[in-house]
């Protein structure tokens, strides 16, 4: 199971915290198995929650990035409008070879 949904980090602190309290509940009446059992899913809660802060975090894209990103979509829109004037260009460059390979037939001929 990937625990990719945000309401996992708040549900994750609230259940370290909640064992955090636990231990002193399983502490008084003497019960140190059960008391370590709620401290160390405390710490575990608390470790799984950074984890998915962390992961969060990395997932998102950095300033940089984006501004990166920002410049390759405004290159992408200019190389987008200026490819309808290089194949105007092309056709062009076309049409002239044609005239001059035509013109230098009727001259030798």
């Amino acid at each position: 199971m990937r625990f990719t949904h945000p309401a996992w980090i708040p549900l994750a602190w609230l259940g370290s915290v909640l064992n955090l309290g636990a231990v002193w509940f399983a502490a008084v009446p003497a019960e140190p198995a059960h008391a370590t059992l709620h401290a160390g899913l405390a710490v575990a809660l608390a470790l799984g929650a950074r984890h998915l802060m962390a992961r969060r975090q990395a997932a998102l894209p950095s300033a940089e990035l984006q501004q990166a990103l920002d410049a390759n979509e405004q290159m992408q829109q200019t190389i987008d409008a200026l490819q309808p004037r290089v194949q105007e260009l092309e056709e062009r460059l076309d049409f002239t070879e044609r005239m001059l390979v035509q013109h230098r037939e009727a001259e030798s001929a």
